[in-house]
């Protein structure tokens, strides 16, 4: 049915209840994120004190999370009934959806200066550095750190350099990333104020975020479906404390993928209307490459060679000025830290965790090196597994996408909470129970921050995150799960 003819039924009275206490919750949300400040000294003291810190903000979270559980109920409940209203009703709940979702993270912007995670250091390094016109792949912090002010690129370069994790590593981050970073750092003067520079590019990505909220509430009309579905992610509390709060750069990528699948949802075969939407996201996160793959999944030989031969061109357009120079020097530090970060990085990760636990108690004999690589190509080994299994029962590229985000998370031995904002963005389309608990759940691990001298994640803190995923897993596999229609044939209806 054409968009122009969709009728939308308004909330009623416990809808519109549940909806206002999502949004009260999510103010509440922004406070404690505002009020929150986590300390990097290694003790056991500053530990404690980041502990005493987070609960206020894990407290605040949970009582979001279920205000949005709320709603999704409540919408499942209206979606029974007539439905009544019209174009103007659901043009004025996305505005509602979209002024919320900015005004509370226009209160963290201004109220908070990120604490959670140090990534944040490394975008406006790379920034700054290539607004300054030099290739970000050719320098590492390390370089910079004690430089004299008179060879300064930017003001408080060495000072930045010197706050990041890792500074004697080349940055990791891909072509479309660095292309944006250093977009936003043309837009600061080398001699402004070093301290706005973070809030510039918190402030970038939430515009970003926006336009993938916006393009969301799209998806939503064509599919004939309520605006305020976008509220799981428009209103989520890991949205806001990732990308408003910490500065994730994931944001550039999520309005691709949205606008990947959207665009491809009428005619797949099309490739030139959706591909390149799908290679640029690919060159911020190359886990998004199989979307392609799920849209293509019913379509001849022909519509795959074609989507290669365009995702090639966009890819090397986008990526080859900026690798394929100084003697192909970008490429090979950038393969020295993905290699390294392959290799060694591990957290929260709850199918590695406990496999690398069995393989040292069986091979006590070994190194840890060959241990975690056993352990990290177990891993590889299952999602790859589970990869094909999902494709090949996927009923739509927007629910096969969604579940082999899911795979990943749960089989990568590094599992960070805005990993699953990929997945997130894609709930109101998918309703996923296993992403929607792991939307509770994952930001648990960041318990870690209370064991600064070692690095650890209590046992049953991975226990109490991950058995409640697993387990709605096991009811949206299930006989019974919800929306058995396909988004992507009634968007293109």
């Amino acid at each position: 049915m054409p968009a122009a003819s969709q009728r939308s039924r308004p909330p009623d009275l416990p809808t519109g209840v549940s909806l206002a206490a999502a949004a009260v919750a999510l103010v509440a949300v922004s406070m404690a994120v505002n009020a929150l400040s986590i300390g990097r000294e290694t003790t056991a003291a500053a530990g404690a004190a980041n502990l005493q810190g987070l609960w206020p903000l894990w407290i605040a979270s949970g009582v979001s999370w279920l205000a949005l559980t709320a709603v999704w109920w409540r919408l499942r409940v209206d979606a029974t009934r007539p439905a009544r209203g019209g174009v103007s009703g659901r043009m004025r709940a996305a505005l509602v959806v979209l002024a919320v979702a900015g005004g509370v993270r226009g209160m963290v912007l201004v109220g908070h200066e990120t604490s959670l995670s140090d990534d944040i250091h490394r975008f406006v390094f790379d920034g700054r550095t290539g607004a300054a016109g030099v290739n970000p792949y050719l320098v590492t912090p390390e370089s910079r750190v004690g430089v004299a002010d008179d060879d300064m690129r930017w003001r408080g370069e060495a000072t930045r350099a010197a706050r990041m994790n890792n500074p004697e590593m080349h940055t990791i981050y891909l072509p479309v990333s660095q292309w944006v970073f250093g977009a936003i750092g043309k837009t600061l003067s080398p001699a402004g104020d070093p301290a706005r520079a973070e809030r510039r590019f918190r402030l970038a990505f939430v515009l970003f975020e926006m336009i993938g909220i916006g393009l969301v509430l799209l998806a939503l009309t064509r599919a004939g479906r309520s605006p305020w579905w976008a509220t799981l992610y428009a209103w989520h509390p890991l949205a806001l404390i990732e990308i408003a709060g910490s500065g994730h750069q994931d944001a550039i990528g999520l309005p691709l993928l949205v606008a990947g699948l959207l665009l491809a949802s009428a005619k797949p075969e099309r490739c030139r209307r959706w591909v390149w939407a799908i290679a640029a996201a690919a060159l911020i996160k190359p886990f998004v490459v199989p979307a392609a793959a799920f849209v293509l999944r019913r379509s001849p030989p022909a519509a795959w060679g074609r989507a290669l031969v365009i995702g090639i061109v966009v890819t090397g357009a986008l990526g080859a000025p900026l690798l394929l120079s100084a003697g192909g020097a970008p490429v090979e530090n950038l393969r020295a830290t993905s290699e390294r970060f392959a290799l060694k990085w591990a957290h929260f990760g709850s199918v590695y965790e406990p496999l690398l636990t069995a393989i040292e108690w069986r091979t006590p004999a070994w190194g840890n090196d060959p241990q975690e690589q056993l352990a990290r190509g177990i891993c590889l080994l299952a999602f790859l597994i589970a990869g094909i299994i999902i494709w090949i029962r996927s009923r739509d590229a927007w629910r096969g996408m969604s579940a082999l985000l899911l795979a990943m998370i749960l089989l990568s031995p590094t599992a960070h909470p805005w990993y699953l904002l990929w997945a997130l963005i894609l709930l109101p389309m998918t309703r996923s129970r296993a992403v929607w608990v792991a939307s509770l759940t994952l930001p648990w691990g960041y318990v870690v921050l209370a064991d600064p001298v070692d690095w650890t994640v209590p046992a049953g803190v991975m226990v109490a995150a991950y058995v409640p995923i697993y387990a709605a897993l096991l009811l949206d596999v299930g006989p019974g799960r919800p929306g058995r229609g396909d988004p992507s044939r009634t968007i293109a209806a």
